[in-house]
């Protein structure tokens, strides 16, 4: 809690500084919302780092030499000849001298891709998903943005249609230090508008209100039903931003902050500000949560394993470094255990070159058995001249099918959502099946355009 505390302190009086050493954390106070990739390691100096919440780079270990910095099993011991390893986004290979030196002229284009193959080819650089951290696109009305990481483009926000992804306001709005949103639809499929007298549905787009397609001359404009029928006392409906009531003789209009906080059922009302449009943050569940684009709710973005992995900094859950809690796994010729937080693997014990590992029983006096397969984490292997031979990497480890000796085809892709009825689902962590994240209820339908829950 402590450590909170000085942190919020820092960015209003340390910003002339890069970095700032804080007991056994180092945070980079330039750019104190996300400045390295949760999870990434580097040798800084003598002394062995770890990213932790996007911007603090926690010390694990002060090594008597840089050349002791090892982050290949994140220790202090030399290096062995002809070894790489990544230094944040620096490939780096041991020379005969066991020294660190930079394997390529300059670093990746981040952390994550930095890849040391495990096969113990070179350390290289993989190509960028997209260009500059930071930077902001539409596609298909999704507003996206290029992660830290620069793997692939990331999802901002699911707009009403592509006409309300505007990437020069989006831009607007982080230069002026907010989140950056999608433009406010103007109203929502099946509303009316009665300003000329005569019902207008909305766009398409929902970017305004079509021409009338009944004129109501001489009689009265029902919002609710987009004809020209009597006022029925008590019935509502919202027209755009506009609470429309019916107090017997006429419609009665309030206006609300936006479409999407006027509700007119079960109880009509108009949501009130709570939050600040496009802030994420992680609720009491570790659940990642954005504000809506109107700053009147909090919608689920995604369920995260634990609190550790949810990065509202980085607007996204930080993936497991491993599946399960004490799952184990054979990396080499060392049995591994995944950690209580998973965000990485500890050694257990290292087995005999004349041995074998087995994930879960640890070390065997005798080799594998020649034809046999099995699954070691997310790596499907099969045993081959007494030793484990990797066939393929799966998706997750819970896609990996040693009986079959294949890896399962995911059923969603990361990330994916949709809507099964009134549900809001999400692709799981597995990518095998969905995880429930919201009923839409009251007035409020699974919206199959936007992903969330709309207003009727």
């Amino acid at each position: 809690m402590k450590t909170r505390i000085v942190l919020a302190a820092l960015g209003a009086w340390f910003l002339p500084a890069c970095q700032v050493a804080l007991g056994d954390f180092t945070i980079d106070t330039s750019q104190l919302a996300v400045s390295c990739e949760s999870g990434s390691t580097r040798c800084a100096g003598h002394e062995l780092q770890s990213c932790v919440s996007g911007n603090q780079w926690r010390v694990l270990a002060t090594c008597a030499s840089a050349d002791l910095c090892n982050l290949t099993n994140l220790s202090c011991t030399p290096c062995t000849p002809g070894s790489y390893q990544c230094s944040a986004a620096q490939p780096q290979l041991c020379d005969a001298g066991s020294h660190w030196t930079a394997a390529t002229p300059a670093p990746c284009a981040s952390a994550s891709l930095c890849d040391v193959p495990e096969d113990g080819s070179a350390a290289k650089c993989l190509p960028p998903g997209c260009p500059v951290a930071g930077q902001l696109q539409c596609l298909d009305g999704h507003l996206q943005r290029c992660p830290l990481d620069q793997k692939s483009w990331q999802d901002v926000e699911i707009c009403g249609s592509s006409a309300l992804c505007d990437v020069e306001r989006a831009n607007q709005q982080v230069a002026a230090g907010k989140p950056a949103t999608c433009v406010l639809p103007t109203c929502s499929a099946g509303q009316f508008n009665c300003d000329t007298g005569s019902p207008q549905p909305c766009k398409a787009d929902r970017t305004g209100w079509d021409p009338a397609t009944t004129s109501c001359a001489g009689m009265t404009c029902n919002p609710a039903t987009g004809d020209c029928s009597a006022c029925q006392v008590g019935s509502a409906a919202c027209s755009g931003r506009n609470l429309e009531r019916c107090d017997g003789s006429a419609w009665r209009s309030t206006a609300c902050s936006s479409v999407l906080s006027c509700n007119s059922a079960p109880v009509p009302s108009c949501d009130p500000p709570s939050c600040t449009p496009g802030e994420f943050r992680c609720n009491e569940t570790s659940a990642l949560e954005r504000c809506r684009s109107d700053g009147t709710k909090w919608e689920p973005i995604e369920q995260c394993i634990n609190r550790v992995l949810c990065n509202p900094k980085a607007t996204r859950c930080e993936t497991p470094r491993c599946p399960i809690a004490g799952a184990k796994r054979c990396q080499s010729n060392t049995q591994q255990a995944c950690r209580a937080d998973l965000t990485g693997w500890d050694d257990l014990s290292t087995c005999s070159a004349s041995g074998s590992c087995d994930p879960e029983l640890g070390c065997l006096d005798t080799a594998c058995k020649a034809g046999t397969y099995r699954c070691n984490d997310v790596s499907l292997e099969a045993c081959t001249n007494g030793s484990w031979a990797r066939l393929a990497t799966c998706q997750t480890a819970d896609l990996c099918d040693a009986a079959h000796h294949v890896c399962t085809p995911a059923s969603c892709a990361p990330g994916e959502r949709q809507c099964q009825g009134n549900v809001l689902r999400r692709c799981n962590a597995a990518l095998d099946g969905w995880d429930e994240l919201e009923t839409c209820n009251g007035a409020t339908v699974c919206s199959p355009d936007t992903k969330r829950c709309e207003q009727r």
